[in-house]
């Protein structure tokens, strides 16, 4: 049991990073799309989420992403763990990622622009330490980082004005970590 609920965790944190990368096409768009499919058949929280999340195709995405996370005409919803934290960019949450990600056996693709600040990396990286067992360092990036921004960051999304796939986005944002703040890691 404890490993089909490591599974799922991972599993929500993968689906959830997805959504701050930038990307030129749509493969890993479809990837996503069966990701949320999966997802889908036990959601937590309202399952209309889901739904609204399951009618956006990969332009509408798009759109809504640049409009929301890389617009800078108007208010966009900052990507950065530590503006949630410290209200500035690369501050604290960025060492403590750096710290943890250091004492793990992965290693940051270099290619890659963004920095353990980026909270698309914070949670594909939280979904990497689950799925290979790395219990401790899980444990301590959740408490150090994702548990101290998540509630400002999914308010951030849910209240954005151009945001629907967002918000649907940080409403299941939100239940999931109810739930993990819960769940004995």
């Amino acid at each position: 049991m404890e490993t089909k609920i490591t599974a799922a965790r991972a599993l929500y944190y993968e689906f959830l990073a997805f959504v701050f990368f930038f990307y030129e096409d749509d493969k890993k768009f479809l990837e996503w799309k069966k990701e949320l499919e999966i997802l889908q058949k036990s959601p937590l929280g309202d399952a209309q989420n889901f739904e609204i999340l399951k009618s956006f195709d990969f332009k509408s995405f798009k759109a809504e992403q640049n409009a929301v996370l890389f617009d800078f005409s108007i208010s966009n919803v900052a990507l950065s763990a530590s503006f949630y934290n410290e209200g500035r960019d690369e501050g604290k949450m960025k060492i403590f990622v750096s710290n943890i990600l250091k004492r793990s056996k992965f290693r940051k693709n270099e290619k890659e622009k963004n920095d353990e600040d980026f909270i698309g990396f914070i949670f594909y990286f939280m979904s990497v330490l689950l799925k290979n067992g790395e219990t401790a360092l899980s444990r301590e990036l959740f408490s150090s980082v994702i548990d101290k921004i998540a509630d400002k960051f999914s308010s951030a999304l849910i209240s954005h004005p151009n945001a629907v796939f967002f918000a649907s986005i940080g409403k299941i944002l939100r239940d999931f970590i109810e739930l993990e703040r819960t769940i004995k890691r």
